[in-house]
């Protein structure tokens, strides 16, 4: 049973920092009180009309004798966060930045760094949404009280007998934590696509039905992080084709040191033979569930939201005739096609592993390899003797980890694969992922992106978001 905690939505994106909120947990006769922070970017909105004047046309002008300047830095930093928890978390600090191309952005994110009787926890989510912001927006009010919630009762009963509640020997086993938070996952998708739906029918109002079902048309990608500081143990919780990876330095031979790279996540979408071969499972009559690398027409195969490929067709049809509904693809006969129930795996971590976690905008830019090598290169760069190149760059090639030298798909679309070189001139970890991901030492490659207005703008990049964390070297 989930308590304590409130679902939240908004009709209206908030314009600036979410203020952080106090959450409370009873548990077993103790009490964990936490303070859980949650971000949002800030929200472009259109200026409101004056009913009362006419409005003049706006004219667009351009001077072909000058280009108007734009500021990269403030574009990448607009959006960037750092903080660092209490020292026993086991957390030295975490690094977020966000980019839209998406006009408002469709990613989010949340953190919280809680305390438990017997240490901390670490929860930290990317989302990526699509077909609008309102499903990731959803995600980011509920999903880590949500989970901590459901999560604090299980760890609860295994305690409640316990003569030592500060140990970890009566902790749940691993697979009723894993079960746990897929059963949560599961939940909250439940009250995004299916509580509103009473509500709906409770009156004729297409206006309620739009708003009430906002955050179920539109859909989101969620990739949680979970990390207990007694045991040091790190779970990731993914749903959809966002990626975590994490980083390990390791000495060499020559006295020098590599970052290995663990991929702790594998993309749920229509390339993934797993994935692939359970929908032809689910759905054994239909040919072309998945055709292309796409499922039933969509990029991925497991999300929140997105009630279309999920609501029984009389539900759908019902919502289409008296509410403003989706009109029904001629491929969807037998939902549901997704599922928001997220594939978990765990590792140990080591003194001095570093965490990213990105939405596939990132990824798209990015190879694990060169991710791990970047921020492997800004750790570096904070060490006593550090040496730069002579050029301030860096080729992939150079990066302090294996198998770097991956161009990916965009690097390609971007006809930049040949120059692309890195740079590290930011303080804040995800920032500068962010910037190389954007082309990196090619800035006027990187203005030219970060000039490019939406619609037009997604055909060449997505929204990114990033998250960085440290661990505790010790």
């Amino acid at each position: 049973m989930i308590r304590n905690f409130r679902y939240v939505f908004r009709n209206s994106r908030p314009a600036k920092l979410a203020s952080a909120g106090a959450v409370t947990f009873a548990l077993g006769g103790s009490f964990w009180a936490y303070r859980a922070q949650h971000s949002d970017c800030d929200a472009q909105s259109s200026p409101k009309s004056d009913n009362t004047t006419t409005q003049q046309p706006r004219k667009f002008q351009i001077n072909l004798e000058s280009v108007p300047p734009i500021d990269i830095n403030e574009i990448l930093q607009r959006h960037e966060q750092s903080h660092r928890p209490l020292p026993a978390s086991g957390i030295s600090r975490y690094d977020v930045a966000m980019t839209e191309s998406n006009n408002p952005s469709e990613d989010d994110h949340a953190e919280a760094v809680l305390p438990v009787p017997n240490g901390f926890w670490g929860l930290f989510a990317v989302l990526d949404g699509h077909s609008g912001w309102e499903t990731s927006a959803w995600l980011r009010e509920n999903l880590i009280s949500a989970v901590s919630g459901s999560l604090a009762d299980l760890y609860s009963k295994y305690r409640s007998n316990d003569s030592t509640p500060h140990s970890t020997d009566h902790d749940p086993p691993p697979g009723e934590v894993d079960d746990n938070i897929k059963q949560t996952f599961q939940r909250l998708d439940d009250d995004i696509i299916r509580e509103p739906l009473e509500k709906v029918f409770s009156t004729p109002s297409r206006h309620a039905a739009v708003n009430l079902l906002a955050a179920a048309r539109a859909g989101s990608c969620a990739l949680l992080a979970f990390y207990e500081s007694p045991t040091r143990l790190l779970r990731i919780a993914l749903t959809g084709d966002s990626r975590a990876v994490l980083g390990r330095r390791k000495p060499t031979a020559d006295g020098g040191h590599t970052y290995e790279v663990h991929v702790l996540s594998v993309e749920q979408d229509g390339h993934n033979p797993s994935e692939a071969a359970r929908l032809k499972e689910e759905h054994p009559d239909e040919e072309d569930v998945v055709k292309n690398g796409r499922v039933v027409g969509m990029g991925v195969a497991r999300a929140f939201g997105d009630a279309q490929f999920k609501w029984a067709l009389d539900l759908q049809k019902k919502l289409l005739w008296k509410y403003l509904g989706n009109y029904i693809y001629p491929n969807i006969k037998t939902p549901p096609y997704l599922t928001a129930v997220p594939e978990v795996t765990t590792i140990k971590v080591e003194p001095g592993d570093f965490l990213i976690l990105g939405t596939d905008g990132l990824w798209e830019c990015l190879s694990s390899e060169q991710a791990v090598g970047l921020t492997g290169l800004w750790v570096d760069s904070k060490q006593p003797g550090f040496k730069p190149t002579e050029t301030g760059r860096w080729l992939p090639s150079e990066l302090p980890v294996e198998n770097s030298g991956e161009v990916k798909v965009r690097y390609r679309q971007w006809c930049a694969a040949e120059s692309m070189a890195f740079i590290n001139v930011d303080s804040n970890a995800a920032t500068h992922l962010v910037r190389n991901a954007l082309g990196g030492a090619d800035a006027d490659l990187t203005a030219a992106l970060l000039s490019l207005r939406s619609p037009r703008s997604r055909t060449w990049m997505d929204d990114i978001t990033a998250v960085v964390v440290f661990f505790d070297d010790t």
